[in-house]
Parts: structure tokens; sequence; C-alpha cells
């Protein structure tokens, strides 16, 4: 996620990082250039240049800045969805922790510290490997300080891990209610916890799984395409030289609207545009952490050229 900057105006213009640029930019010198070979041809009198009026233009371009707008609240719903998940997810997992830590009790006290350890361990790997799980990436290194030897054999082979550690957590949770570690009532709210968190992960599956139907965004581009290489023959008797510049202006328009409802689509990216996941597991595990009133803390995450990973 790239980081607001705090610049004035002026500097925005010119701003490049965050920007749909850097993606549009071939296809708006594209049709820049057929533009300005086109306003060219007509004003040197090479060939007789067709042009159209305006109207259907102004028309077209009416009906696509409304479907672009609605396609892109579309892909921003989405987005803040996942975001509303994962700041759920940090809540959840926090709730958890408290109840392990104090609705948990036992005569045992090194025995109790151990598996109160292991548990709030099993927790933070959990949202480690959620985050690769969402991003289709391996989350061996990242999660393998978090469980035991047993544990990752078991995992081996598993298709959804973290969907897998959640039985772990409630093996372990039964395992300490039936040795009496646990009442009832506070079983009851730790398994609240646990389903709380497998919602939140369907949830997440969900908004992956599913995307804006391809169909509406294939028509999408291919609409904007045809209509920012047609208008050059709808403002060329009336624009004239500047045909070109206005030719820019608009499809820089058109191209970044297109472009920002692809990026937002699939908010658990590693795109700069997408939520920092990594950002919010490491807040999540120092949080964890602290309840243990563990010292040795890994840093929190901080921008890296305005960029949040």
């Amino acid at each position: 996620m790239i980081v607001k900057h705090g610049r004035g105006w002026l500097a925005m213009l010119f701003q490049v990082q965050g920007s749909s640029l850097a993606q549009t930019f071939p296809r708006i010198l594209v049709i820049t250039g057929f533009s300005s070979i086109v306003t060219t041809a007509h004003i040197a009198n090479w060939v007789d240049v067709y042009s159209l009026t305006v109207t259907p233009f102004q028309l077209i371009g009416v009906a696509l800045g409304i479907f672009l707008g609605f396609r892109n609240n579309a892909a921003y719903d989405r987005y803040w969805e996942g975001r509303k998940l994962w700041g759920s997810l940090v809540n959840t997992t926090r709730s958890f922790t408290r109840q392990v830590t104090t609705l948990i009790n036992s005569d045992q006290t090194v025995e109790l510290r151990a598996f109160q350890q292991e548990v709030v361990y099993k927790t933070i790997g959990y949202v480690h490997a959620l985050r690769h799980h969402l991003r289709n990436t391996d989350d061996e290194a990242d999660i393998r300080a978090f469980f035991t030897p047993d544990d990752l054999f078991r995992m081996k082979g598993q298709k959804n891990r973290p969907l897998f550690i959640l039985r772990l957590l409630g093996e372990r949770i039964r395992w300490a209610w039936r040795e009496g570690w646990i009442h009832d009532y506070h079983m009851n709210l730790l398994e609240g916890s646990l389903e709380s968190l497998t919602n939140i992960q369907g949830a997440c599956e969900r908004i992956k799984n599913t995307p804006i139907p391809f169909a509406y965004t294939i028509l999408m581009h291919r609409i904007v395409a045809i209509y920012c290489f047609a208008l050059p023959f709808g403002i060329l008797d009336s624009v004239g030289a500047l045909t070109p510049v206005v030719v820019l202006l608009i499809s820089h328009a058109f191209f970044g609207l297109d472009d920002i409802g692809d990026e937002i689509e699939d908010p658990f990216g590693t795109e700069p545009q997408h939520l920092p996941l990594f950002t919010l597991c490491r807040t999540i595990e120092v949080n964890l952490l602290q309840y243990l009133d563990e010292t040795n803390l890994p840093p929190m995450i901080v921008p890296v050229d305005d960029i949040l990973a």
C-alpha cells in the first residue's frame, strides 16, 4: 500500500509513483501517436480524413464514465471489504490471545505457560500462513519458527494450511479443556474466537476466488480502446491541431480509471496498491508476543519508498 503523501496539489500533478501512468503510458502513447498522424494528414491535406460529429462521442463518453465508475466502485468495495476483514482478523487474534492468557488456569504453572506460548505462537503462524495463502506464495520461511517439527510434518501436503492450523489450535484447546484447565463457559468463548477466524478466512477466500465477471472487464477494455482510437475523428474539425493534446488527456483519464479497477480488484496481491498484509501480520505478531510478556520483539514495518508491504 502506498502511504499518502503530505504534498501540495502542484507536486501531486507530477507524482508518478502510485499513479496508473506506468501501466497506461504505452497505450496512451499509441493513441496519441495515432491521433497525431490523423491530425497531420488532415491539416496537410495528404488524405481526406472522414470526420464525425462530436455528439456520439459526448453520449458514449458519459455512458462510458458511468460504467467505469460502476466497475471501480465494485472493485473498491472488494478492496475495502478485504481491509475490514483484516481489521477483524487483528481484533479477533488479540481477543483470542487475551482469552488464552487469562481464562485458562492450572496449578501446573510451567506447563500452563508452555501451553499458552504454544497456542499464541500457532496463532501468529496462522496469520502469516493466511497471508501467503491469499497471495499464493510460499509460507515455509515465515511460519517455521512458530510450530513444532511434528506440526510442520503434519502440514506437508495440506492444500489449505491456514485451515489446518485452525484444526491444530482446536485440538490444543480441546486438550486443555479435557485436562480441566478451561471452564465449559470459557470453552465456548474460545471456540467462538476460532469460528470467527474461520469465517474471516472464508470471506477473504471468497474475495480472492470470485473476481469481477471477466466478460464485463473485457467489454470495458474494448470500449475504452475503441472510443479513444475513434475520438480524433470526432473532434478534429472543432479542435484542429490541438486534437492530439485533447486525445492524450481524455485517454489518460479513461485508461487510468480502467487500470485502477484492475489493480484494486484483488486486494490481497503484492503490488504497491494492494493491502499491506505483511505490515498487518507484523502488527499482530508484535501485539501477541507482548501478551506473553516477551521482550525480544521483531521490528515494526516502516514504509520503503513510501510503500508498505
